[in-house]
């Protein structure tokens, strides 16, 4: 072997040493670590946050040296803040049912049927959710002012459908492609119509795809908070990512009474995910692996 050669040798297994060292299980686990405390350390801190008084947040100390629940009563009943959850739900309940009643025969339509201009009509179904809704703010405010619905929660309702119902069609049309086209020719054989044949075949076999979609559009709309801020002026009509923004005043900011709000709001969505975070996985993935 020549000197070339050894000091290749040398520095291919300095390199391959490296790369061991790199992709070794120490190495994989303080990354997982570092990126939980990425993760975790802002909740944990709102949380400490919200058992302090709001002259206690501006101590030094992280931890709350005397705990208190203060925030929470002064959030949920003197500041009604439990108005704005109730609106939330209704929101996000209401509009998780519209955008799969319209998304899932959208979606079946797109991946089964070719009609004249499908490309173009799917294409900009697509665009009108790529277009910035801050753009939209305007014609949107003047319509909702001339069919009176500001300040109330259709108002809400109906821009959140327009947000998400464009993502859910993509979704539900690349779930129902990876489903054979032949289930569905196998039910029209044996005397199904369309509509029975996508009833009874294909759409139990879609139920991972209208799980992720379901809690997407849930999750998407109980945090949505542009549109909101501009349709809803009272706490009437008000979401809670519209009505935390009640704490931030014009010279100070309650901390305490901010954390416990925000806290009170992450609460719903971290039960959401963790009793459907199997469907929002299986879901996306399938739907996602086939064109």
């Amino acid at each position: 072997m020549s000197t070339e050669e050894s000091y290749e040798w040398i520095d291919y297994r300095t390199r391959q040493r490296f790369w061991d060292v790199v992709e070794g299980p120490m190495v994989v686990h303080l990354v997982l670590a570092l990126s939980v405390f990425i993760v975790v350390a802002p909740l944990l801190w709102e949380v400490l946050t919200s058992l302090k008084t709001n002259e206690a947040v501006y101590n030094l100390s992280v931890l709350p040296r005397e705990p208190t629940l203060a925030s929470y009563y002064n959030v949920l009943i003197e500041q009604s803040y439990w108005r704005a959850m109730v609106n939330s739900i209704v929101i996000s309940t209401t509009t998780t049912v519209i955008v799969l009643t319209l998304a899932v025969p959208a979606g079946y339509a797109f991946s089964r049927f070719r009609f004249r201009f499908d490309t173009a009509l799917f294409v900009g179904v697509l665009f009108s959710r790529l277009f910035p809704p801050i753009g939209l703010i305007i014609p949107y405010y003047r319509i909702m002012s001339e069919l009176e619905l500001l300040n109330t929660i259709p108002g809400v309702i109906i821009a959140q459908v327009y947000l998400w119902l464009p993502l859910m069609v993509y979704i539900m049309r690349n779930f129902f492609i990876s489903i054979p086209q032949e289930l569905d020719e196998s039910a029209r054989v044996d005397g199904c119509t369309y509509l029975q044949a996508f009833r009874h075949v294909v759409l139990p076999l879609a139920r991972p795809g209208l799980a992720a979609c379901g809690i997407l559009t849930f999750l998407y709309s109980w945090r949505e908070f542009l549109f909101s801020l501009i349709v809803t002026r009272t706490l009437a009509a008000q979401p809670i990512s519209v009505a935390v923004y009640r704490f931030v005043g014009d010279v100070s900011v309650a901390w305490a009474s901010l954390a416990a709000a925000c806290v009170l709001a992450i609460i719903p969505t971290v039960f959401v995910v963790m009793a459907f975070q199997r469907y929002i996985v299986s879901g996306l993935t399938a739907g996602a692996l086939k064109q």
